[in-house]
């Protein structure tokens, strides 16, 4: 192979010279490689069995290789008479590892999303470019959507991109090539599966039903792609301190993102600290927004205020201050509860937040 591809790990995968514990490594990082890894001849059976426990959705698409009669004719026969041994058990040993990714080819299969039934490595391509393009016109209705980056998780996709590059550029046989564009392609279904089901539900979402402060906040902040529940006594973790009540907490995945506050009935300081409170989370959400822009260690927006002195290093007090500077409050006791950190921010941190906020598309009046 001449030429070597971005990632070198695409390719191995599926190459019955590569050693049984290069596989082993591969797998322990690259769970969407299990399916070609399972295929690979060279797996010895503890690694598939582990494959098995840790991510089941792989066998579904695993390759099963047919065996192979010993003859006397044909390269074989050849070879053996010049003693090259050891070739020709790698040359047998590719022969059924490409027979039996052709037969998967050819049947179909794959776990989620929508399966590809191409076979060529060019059809799968052509999948994979036109599950792309989908997925961008989806991703772009989330633009100017401060969580559009925890939604559309375009890290994941940005390494998909990669990966097809790699596999545009490898050398490796027709087959093998195809079988890995295969498994490219039912990736790009799976992630343009996921945000269409993400875009749906927030649709059903946008409507104020509740009719409360807190989730005219919610709405107006995630346009449906953040929902608010009423049970922060129940989902959030309680309090350290007994004197003090966790108000609210967050849920944050990419299929559910859920500011949590407590019940009406729990509550202490009327609406407007239940304002406060679902602001605060809100920015909790804002600030995870760094992991997902950001790579290679590098710090995002957030970050570089903290790292900078502002709100003390702290995402809580951070937190505070977006509450405190969208509502225009210079006190966390509002009414007869204090929430918060007890740390009031100063003039020069709102303006922090205020730059920030737009910085990120996040919701700030004025």
């Amino acid at each position: 192979m001449t030429g070597a591809p971005d990632d070198p790990e695409l390719i191995a995968a599926g190459n019955p010279a590569t050693p049984p514990q290069q596989l082993a490594d591969i797998a322990t990082r690259r769970y969407d490689l299990h399916a070609f890894i399972l295929a690979n001849p060279s797996t010895y059976p503890r690694l598939r069995q582990w494959i098995a426990e840790v991510n089941p959705g792989s066998a579904q698409t695993q390759i099963t290789a047919p065996s192979v009669a010993p003859r006397r004719t044909g390269l074989g026969w050849i070879f053996a008479g010049c003693g090259c041994v050891t070739l020709v058990a790698v040359i047998v040993i590719a022969a059924v590892a490409i027979t039996g990714l052709a037969t998967s080819v050819a049947a179909g299969g794959g776990s989620g999303g929508t399966s590809p039934t191409a076979s060529t490595f060019e059809e799968q391509l052509a999948v994979v470019r036109t599950e792309s393009a989908e997925y961008e016109r989806l991703a772009a209705q989330l633009d100017g959507n401060p969580v559009a980056p925890l939604v559309t998780q375009p890290a994941r996709f940005q390494r998909l991109q990669a990966d097809v590059g790699a596999l545009e550029a490898s050398t490796a046989l027709e087959t093998v090539r195809a079988a890995q564009a295969r498994l490219l392609a039912e990736r790009a279904a799976q992630y343009r599966s996921d945000l269409q089901g993400r875009i749906t539900a927030a649709e059903g979402r946008r409507a104020n039903a509740s009719g409360t402060g807190e989730e005219q906040l919610v709405d107006s902040a995630g346009n449906g792609f953040i929902d608010i529940q009423w049970n922060a006594d129940s989902k959030c973790s309680p309090s350290k301190n007994p004197e003090r009540t966790t108000a609210g907490c967050v849920t944050n995945t990419p299929e559910q993102l859920i500011v949590h506050v407590l019940p009406r009935e729990h509550r202490l300081g009327g609406g407007e600290a239940a304002r406060l409170t679902t602001l605060h989370e809100l920015a909790h959400l804002y600030q995870s927004i760094d992991a997902a822009t950001t790579a290679g260690g590098e710090d995002g927006p957030a970050m570089k205020l903290k790292n900078a002195g502002l709100f003390q290093g702290s995402s809580e007090v951070m937190s505070d201050c977006y509450a405190l500077t969208y509502l225009g409050l210079q006190s966390l006791t509002v009414g007869d509860a204090t929430l918060g950190y007890g740390y009031v921010c100063t003039d020069a941190e709102r303006q922090a937040i205020r730059d920030w906020a737009k910085e990120i598309h996040a919701p700030m009046p004025g």
